[in-house]
């Protein structure tokens, strides 16, 4: 059983065991109904059997009696002394009615309106006549309906009649003579309280069973479609959570929302160890790269400076050799260039030691866009300042983190051609301090976007591809994050975010290769 339910669906599962648990109260209604009801039917059949005996007994002497006094069917009773058909009815009942305490044996004349009653179905002390007429006025009003019945249809009938705790059996049967009704003959016997309260309560068992399983039922489709729903939604955002590992599942009640919860916290432990791991691999990427372009720029400088000094040479000793000083300028001008790039190889692979000092971070925003500014206004960019005040001072080296805002502007402008707006706003969080640089450009391709904190990787042609890997550098040294927060074809959103508890010594042994 176990390895059928191992192999179905988790809806199949909640159905099949629910059904198995349903099958209890089903099994005990069935049995309510075709024994327990069987029981009672057959204690009925035979009360009406033996009932049945007596008033067919009573109707067919009646009968013989009708005969010997050849009433014609089209005789009126009324004409006839009803007496007759009274001493034959005390004549045959009595003895019944004495032989069966508890049985009421009556005779109803419906064209003169009499009744005569024979026996008890409690022991009565001796009755007045006014009691016995008022009896028979009783007797006669409980057994109106049935009378009513077996006048209009002429055939027997059983059945049971009064309230609970007072309920009566009853047999009725037609007097016929000739094809016409003549009398209506009947016994009536007490049904026992306990019979009529055990009838009572298997009824109200079977109407309080059937609404028990209508409403378990619903319940439990209500629970195992609330289950599967949330199943479903589970399954489609992991499927989600697969494609963006920023999707999360949405919380959800119960034991189930625990289990939401659990799986948010697995894939935010997971996105957190990509993250670190990614990290580390670039760190360790960077150590070796860094070695590497210290030696080379080492190599390149010397060379280039021999250069530069002979040709300073050549301009002393020759200065007068016409057209040679526009050669020599030209020399001077490239291997100053050349030097700023080694100087860049060298900045990137062995920076110099940071100077910290508490700073506050709009005052450093306002110095270094005394002089971007100029260059922003030259592009045909607005600029929009959006300054949190009464920021916390942080530990930073105000050198190197104005490297990291100009590298910031500087590539915003660069993505804004022919003019658009630069947006830079600082904020306090619980624990940091964060400067956003909002650009309308046209944003960053979905290819570039994991690359570009990589060394070397540009997408412009006159770009080294060590601005934001340098500004990286910088951020990690002061513990702290740079990431792309939003880029669209509207624009990008560069975020650096820097702790407010940084006061201990910086990560040198990082950048010290």
């Amino acid at each position: 059983m176990l390895r059928i339910l191992k192999n179905k669906s988790f809806a199949s599962q909640i159905m099949i065991t629910v059904s198995a648990i349903l099958l209890i109260p089903i099994l005990v209604m069935m049995y309510d109904i075709f024994f327990s009801g069987a029981k009672d039917e057959m204690l009925l059949k035979t009360k009406e059997e033996r009932l049945g005996t007596m008033v067919n007994a009573t109707v067919q002497g009646l009968t013989e009696v009708l005969d010997r006094a050849n009433v014609e069917s089209n005789t009126s009773l009324a004409l006839m002394d009803t007496s007759i058909i009274a001493n034959a009815f005390d004549i045959i009942a009595k003895p019944l009615a004495d032989a069966n305490p508890g049985v009421r044996l009556g005779l109803y004349i419906p064209e003169t309106k009499d009744l005569f009653v024979n026996g008890f179905l409690h022991q009565y002390r001796p009755q007045t006549p006014e009691e016995i007429k008022a009896r028979e006025y009783r007797i006669l009003d409980e057994a109106s309906s049935g009378l009513v019945a077996v006048n209009a249809t002429k055939k027997p009938l059983s059945r049971i009649t009064g309230s609970l705790g007072n309920q009566t059996f009853e047999y009725l049967m037609p007097v016929m003579q000739q094809g016409k009704l003549i009398a209506i003959a009947w016994a009536d016997e007490q049904v026992h309280p306990v019979f009529a309260q055990s009838r009572q309560f298997s009824l109200i068992t079977r109407y309080l069973t059937l609404f028990g399983l209508i409403f378990g039922l619903g319940a439990a489709l209500y629970v195992i479609h609330n289950l599967a729903t949330e199943v479903q939604m589970i399954k489609n955002g992991i499927l989600r959570m697969q494609e963006d590992s920023n999707k999360r599942l949405p919380a959800m009640p119960g034991e189930i929302g625990e289990v939401v919860q659990a799986i948010n916290n697995m894939a935010d432990n997971l996105k957190k160890k990509k993250r670190l791991e990614e990290e580390l691999t670039r760190s360790e990427r960077l150590v070796a790269l860094g070695r590497l372009v210290t030696g080379v720029a080492h190599e390149l400088r010397n060379p280039l400076g021999i250069v530069k000094a002979t040709v300073q040479v050549m301009e002393g000793e020759f200065k007068n050799q016409e057209g040679l000083k526009e050669y020599t300028r030209v020399i001077c001008e490239q291997i100053d260039r050349g030097n700023n790039v080694i100087k860049e190889l060298l900045d990137f692979g062995r920076p110099s030691k940071p100077i910290v000092s508490p700073t506050e971070m709009n005052s450093l925003l306002e110095s270094v866009l005394t002089f971007t500014y100029p260059m922003l206004r030259q592009n045909k960019i607005g600029l929009e300042k959006r300054f949190e005040s009464n920021l916390s001072l942080v530990n930073i080296d105000m050198d190197r983190m104005k490297q990291v805002f100009v590298n910031l502007i500087l590539n915003a402008i660069q993505a804004m051609h022919g003019g658009g707006k630069l947006i830079i706003k600082s904020m306090a969080k619980e624990e940091t301090i964060e400067v956003y640089f909002i650009d309308s450009g046209s944003g960053i391709e979905a290819n570039d976007l994991p690359r570009i904190f990589d060394p070397f990787y540009t997408t412009r042609d006159d770009g080294t591809g060590l601005g934001l890997s340098i500004s990286y550098q910088i951020i990690h040294m002061h513990m702290g994050k740079i990431w792309v927060s939003e880029t669209s074809p509207k624009g990008t959103t560069m975020a650096v975010s820097i702790p407010k508890s940084n006061l201990h010594p910086l990560k040198e042994s990082l950048l010290l290769y």
